[in-house]
Order: C-alpha cells, then structure tokens, then sequence
C-alpha cells in the first residue's frame, strides 16, 4: 500500500456480530511491524506489551524510533480522561509514522459532530505518514462524520437500531431488509474506492 493511498476500515455491528474478531484476524493476519491498539475493553492483551499511562507509551514508541513495536493501549479513569489520551495516543501514531491504528469502542471517545484533533489528523491525513487505520463503533450514528466520511471500506454485522439499519442500506446500496436480516458473525463490506460488495461471515 503507497504510502499516499488511504487504508481506512469503518467496522460497524452491535455487540457480538463480530468486530472485534475480524479486527483480530486481520491483525494476525497482516502481522504489522509498527502496531498501536486502544483496547478500552481489555480485549488485544495478545497482541502487543500492556500499557495504561501514556508516557510509557511514549517512551516504549520512542525507543522504537523506526522500528517494530506493538503496543495495547488499556485507558484509565473517566470518560474525559478517556478522551484526552485517546487523543494523545493519535497524536503519536501521526507523528511516529507507518502505524497500524486499531481502535475500538469510538463512540466512548468520539461524537457524530466532534472527534479530538489526533484522531481527526490520523483519518484526514494519516495516508501521508503511511498509517493503516480501523476503527469500530456499534452505531454509525454514534461517532465522528469525518471518520466516517475517510473510510476507503466500511463493513457492517448485524445492527439494533432501524436508523443505522437505514444509513447502511443506503452507503452499501443493500436493501435495508438485507442488512436487517445479518445474523450474528455475518457481514456485508463495501470497497468506497471500487464501489466492490463482498459478504460473508466471521470463521474460526
């Protein structure tokens, strides 16, 4: 992937239709060299060292200057100070480059109208610095338009609630009844680069 081509993935689905699975496959799968994951739920231990303060984030990423790391970012405290290092841990993938960036739970730390300023960097220009970028939600509704807006594929499980049901028949070109009918595991994926509908579901 060139560096100046975005990659980024919008996962949507309520809980238990499948996204954390699928972000983790995917992870296995590409193997990243240069991994950061916000693990609000304690989920992605696997996947990289622990970390709950952002300073030693900092430092593990600093001593990593352009090498390989692989960092689980486990937030502490209340939702504003959930926010704050969201918005720090952004921030330094931006700025460290060639980052994967996996996050989940976006609507603790986003909204449809606001989002902190790393993360609006990483989703408006993170191609430059050659970021990969998935972020999950369990509403569309629920996080940031521009996120939204950046995404290069979206894919969605099954959805709660009829206005999200209708905001995916409508970006994928389903019909509401399509997506309305996913059943746990399953998902539709639509390529907003190629327009191309893939579905299928979640395997282990």
């Amino acid at each position: 992937m060139s560096a100046n081509r975005a990659n980024i993935v919008a996962v949507f689905g309520a809980s238990g239709s499948g996204k954390s699975s699928y972000i983790k496959q995917r992870i296995r799968r590409e193997k990243p060299a240069r991994l950061l994951i916000w693990d609000p739920q304690s989920e992605y231990a696997e996947f990289g060292q622990v970390f709950s303060k952002t300073c030693t984030v900092l430092d593990c990423i600093s001593e990593a200057k352009r090498g390989r790391f692989a960092v689980v970012y486990q937030p502490v405290g209340n939702l504003e100070s959930w926010r704050r290092q969201f918005d720090f841990l952004c921030r330094m993938a931006y700025a460290a480059g060639h980052v994967f960036l996996a996050a989940e739970e976006l609507a603790d730390v986003t909204t449809a109208s606001w989002a902190p300023e790393g993360w609006s960097m990483a989703t408006r220009k993170g191609r430059h610095t050659g970021m990969r970028i998935i972020g999950a939600s369990q509403r569309p509704a629920s996080i940031d338009k521009h996120f939204f807006g950046n995404a290069t594929t979206i894919r969605t499980g099954r959805l709660n609630f009829e206005a999200d049901i209708k905001v995916l028949a409508n970006v994928t070109g389903e019909s509401p009844d399509t997506i309305r009918g996913l059943m746990p595991l399953e998902w539709i994926e639509k390529s907003m680069q190629d327009g191309k509908i893939s579905r299928g579901a979640i395997r282990f």
